[in-house]
């Protein structure tokens, strides 16, 4: 049995067969999704099942680390770090009360 084209839906026969991204396509159907301009198989990138042309590609953006216990128990520890004292800006003195 043939299989259905993922972007029209219709029955995709072998000599029109794309196969690509976990799915088949037409030839004709296979297209960025942006752009339309039609595919193949060396300039097609992939992103999330769906093709794109290099210029619609979609770029990875960087994200800001999150808030973890981990991660704000790592930048109190280096508040704490960077408040003891520096061979430049004097000693200071600890007294301990003993009970």
């Amino acid at each position: 049995m043939n299989p259905p084209c993922a972007r029209c839906g219709k029955i995709v026969y072998p000599t029109e067969k794309v196969s690509c991204l976990d799915k088949n396509w037409h030839k004709g159907c296979f297209h960025c999704e942006v752009c339309k301009m039609t595919l193949n198989m060396k300039n097609y990138k992939g992103y999330d099942k769906k093709p794109y042309c290099n210029a619609h590609y979609p770029k990875t953006s960087f994200t800001i680390v999150a808030d973890t216990p981990e991660n704000l128990r790592l930048r109190q520890q280096s508040e704490l770090q960077s408040q003891k004292v520096s061979p430049t800006s004097g000693l200071h003195s600890v007294t301990f009360q003993s009970i």
